[in-house]
């Protein structure tokens, strides 16, 4: 149950540790690869029918940056990924592999034909744009780059969108290492906010990726010393801004939909998610920032279209930070708004599955926690121990989110508290309006060793 090493990550804490490279993995794979693959593959279908040369080749070092960009920062975000899940939540990805395991071998192989794709692509390019043909193989080879890019987010946003909503039609997904053979793999997949997202992330993504070929290519074009490169950047940029006057309104009416199916519970959590708990009620302030986000896209896409030529590059820069904004939030909050689960009603934050709090709260958690110390699982009589007791308690199912004394730390959040204060506030959990805190799993003797840990953040002299 608890069968794995505890790992800590000081002060920044582990959901800040996988928020940072989340963010960053999302603007690389959504903005460079998924939707750069159908931008770039774009850029040179319209050159090549054009006959416009100059843009071509300008497309050519667009899609260098890309490149570099995507098997560079993209490729170490993806395995860092996959060691902080790891990590973090063995029992959540476990439970995950569990059901999705073909489907995550199949992205997985799509993944690599993505990838050797992506380098024909660039390798090959320069030797094809001498003739025709030869450009017609690099577009056919940006086509089959797109679609494999694409196919790799099918089936990880089917995933993501499961752990949000894992029910369908009514019916329970359950582990299968717990109720063996009773798992419904199409219901699993096939997940009421499976589409909505995909749609969404999709032409997002395409949107995104044309707000930073347009930015790069006005770097690029700007600062060459190559004529045809500054003659061509209007061209290009104007075609780059009609890509996202279709794809933007298409986004946001599918980000609607989205946002409808979302669970009402975890709708309410929104407000809180984007901004603080003193927001929680602020729907108004939520819609305002949104509002504000969605027109800077709009007004820096309308400029980028209409006057190319004149377009400076603080609306491209402007362009491409609304974008950051936005993804950047809608992981915050897609994360978020599942609390207090990992896995909606299956696993909590802390990776305790459900099915098993009346068994631990009978018989302790520590009991299962092979990597702790003896002396470190069950107070001594004289109580010599508790802190001790108390720490393994709070590194299972307290460290995920907070940390001792640094971000969401657990000695600034209960300053001034008594012990029988802090653990009033165990009993209570997840209630006190913190709906997305977990309930405290465990024995009384548990509690009363987690809430003299916690106090003892706060009391002078006593070793940590």
């Amino acid at each position: 149950m608890f069968d794995y090493p505890i790992f800590e990550m000081p002060f920044i804490g582990q959901r800040m540790l996988m928020a940072i490279n989340a963010i960053i993995h999302v603007f690389v794979s959504h903005g460079g690869a998924v939707g750069g693959s159908v931008v770039l593959a774009a850029m040179a279908w319209w050159a090549n029918k054009k006959n416009d040369m100059q843009a071509y080749n300008l497309t050519y070092k667009v899609v260098m940056v890309f490149f570099i960009v995507s098997t560079s920062v993209g490729a170490l975000t993806g395995v860092g990924m996959w060691i902080h899940a790891n990590i973090l939540s063995p029992n959540a990805i476990g439970g995950l592999i569990r059901v999705f395991f073909w489907k995550w071998f199949i992205e997985w192989i799509v993944f690599n034909f993505e990838v050797v794709l992506l380098l024909l692509l660039f390798m090959t390019w320069k030797k094809n744009q001498t003739s025709e043909e030869g450009r017609k193989k690099t577009i056919r080879l940006g086509v089959y780059y797109a679609i494999s890019s694409w196919l790799t987010m099918v089936i990880i946003t089917a995933i993501l969108a499961f752990m949000l909503t894992p029910n369908f039609d009514g019916q329970p997904w359950v582990d299968p290492e717990i109720y063996p053979g009773n798992v419904n793999y199409n219901n699993a997949l096939f997940n009421p906010t499976w589409w909505p997202s995909l749609a969404f992330r999709t032409f997002t993504s395409i949107a995104f990726a044309a707000a930073l070929a347009i930015m790069w290519t006005w770097i690029i074009a700007t600062f060459s010393k190559n004529e045809e490169d500054k003659e061509a950047k209007a061209r290009l940029i104007k075609f780059l801004a009609g890509i996202m006057m279709i794809t933007v309104p298409i986004s946001a009416i599918f980000g609607y939909w989205y946002y409808t199916e979302i669970p009402a519970a975890a709708l309410s959590m929104i407000p809180t998610a984007v901004m603080t708990r003193a927001f929680e009620d602020r729907f108004d302030l939520m819609y305002l920032m949104a509002i504000g986000v969605g027109a800077s896209i709009i007004v820096t896409t309308i400029i980028a279209y209409f006057s190319p030529k004149r377009m400076p590059y603080l609306a491209a820069s402007l362009m491409v930070a609304g974008f950051l904004v936005l993804w950047g939030y809608e992981e915050r909050v897609r994360e978020f708004i599942r609390k207090p689960f990992l896995i909606y009603n299956y696993m909590y934050s802390n990776g305790i599955r459900t099915t098993d709090v009346p068994y631990l709260n009978k018989v302790g958690i520590l009991k299962h926690a092979i990597f702790l110390d003896e002396s470190k699982k069950v107070v001594n009589e004289d109580k010599s121990n508790i802190l001790e007791v108390g720490k393994s308690i709070y590194q299972i199912e307290c460290r995920i989110c907070h940390t001792q004394n640094g971000i969401n730390g657990l000695k600034g959040l209960t300053t001034g508290w008594s012990h029988d204060a802090i653990r009033n506030r165990l009993n209570n959990l997840p209630g006190g309006g913190t709906p997305y805190m977990p309930p405290f799993v465990g024995t009384e003797s548990e509690k009363d060793a987690l809430a003299a840990y916690i106090k003892s953040l706060n009391t002078k002299g006593v070793i940590k």
